[in-house]
């Protein structure tokens, strides 16, 4: 890898510790072409980084500092779901979906304290992937699992409150 600057090399180094580019971890010359499609940007204690319900073309990787995931009741109330935070050991990511589709944002994120981000806009990572197709397949492949993992806590979950709901119903007897 030829020399580059401090600031990429700070990149390359937080997306060694991100689950989804984990497959390059010891392939420089693709985390490089992967850091040259980030942004980094700060945001401050409070801020809104994504808001439930808009339109989300962008990736986040929480590099520094902590960030709560808010959820609107039916009476448009926003509730803490849960709150994340980076560590050295442990970088964290959201928005992710937002490289593979136009939908809505299903939460809201909100800055718990001042934080670094690194950012990838879909038009970005669809540019990269057009011209190194190992590359958006195989970032994909790791969204990709991750939310079948997702998914299958969620349908395991669904099942249990379910399966306690009709408990409830039929006077505390298994059926």
């Amino acid at each position: 890898m030829d020399k580059v600057s401090k600031k990429t090399e700070e990149i390359i180094k937080t997306l060694k510790e991100v689950p989804i580019f984990k497959p390059f971890s010891n392939k420089p010359e693709e985390l490089l072409r992967i850091a040259s499609i980030m942004d980094l940007k700060k945001a401050k204690k409070g801020e809104y980084i994504i808001k439930e319900g808009n339109e989300g073309d962008t990736l986040f990787i929480l590099k520094s500092g902590a960030v709560n995931i808010l959820k609107k009741t039916l009476e448009k109330e926003e509730y803490t779901v849960v709150r994340l935070e980076s560590t050295k050991d442990s970088v964290l990511f959201f928005g992710e979906l937002a490289l593979l589709d136009n939908d809505r944002r299903s939460a809201s994120v909100m800055a718990d304290t001042d934080l670094e981000l690194l950012t990838i806009n879909r038009s970005n990572f669809i540019k990269l992937g057009n011209k190194y197709p190992h590359l958006g397949l195989l970032i994909t492949r790791e969204i990709s699992k991750i939310l079948a993992s997702r998914l299958r806590k969620t349908n395991t979950d669904i099942i249990t409150l379910f399966e306690a709901l009709v408990q409830e119903v039929s006077g505390g007897s298994a059926l």
